[in-house]
């Protein structure tokens, strides 16, 4: 198998992981305000609303835990990226400062033989 097609395969298992994370906040009774917000210093994956929060939610998708389990795959540099994506989402639309705290949440996707696994870690590193 090819780099290009490694590529697609972890694109698609991505997109996949986020979709599954999508319905799995829903029917936790989030709302979906955002997916794929897309800046200059990177990406989040999901912006749901919670109750009094805004959650910046990175999805973490894989098939194994050879090495860690995929939020363990968030490290402290991944977190400085998405919290300042964050702030810089939160800059954009004011209208969610003055009604919501923010939060920084990872919901963890493992493909396994006997089904779909997921985890969700609210407030699972610092916003501040």
């Amino acid at each position: 198998m090819d780099t290009k097609e490694k590529d697609r395969i972890k694109k698609s298992r991505g997109k996949k992981g986020e979709d599954y994370a999508c319905d799995f906040l829903k029917k936790q009774g989030y709302r979906i305000a955002e997916r794929n917000f897309r800046c200059k210093i990177g990406e989040i994956d999901i912006i749901a609303l919670d109750g009094e929060y805004i959650c910046f939610v990175e999805v973490k998708a894989r098939t194994r835990t050879d090495y860690g389990m995929p939020r363990d795959a968030v490290d402290v540099r991944k977190q400085h990226k998405l919290i300042r994506c964050a702030q810089l989402y939160l800059k954009l639309h004011p209208g969610y400062v003055q009604r919501f705290s923010p939060r920084m949440d990872i919901v963890e996707i493992l493909y396994r033989d006997d089904g779909v696994f997921a985890r969700h870690t609210p407030n699972a590193f610092s916003n501040g």
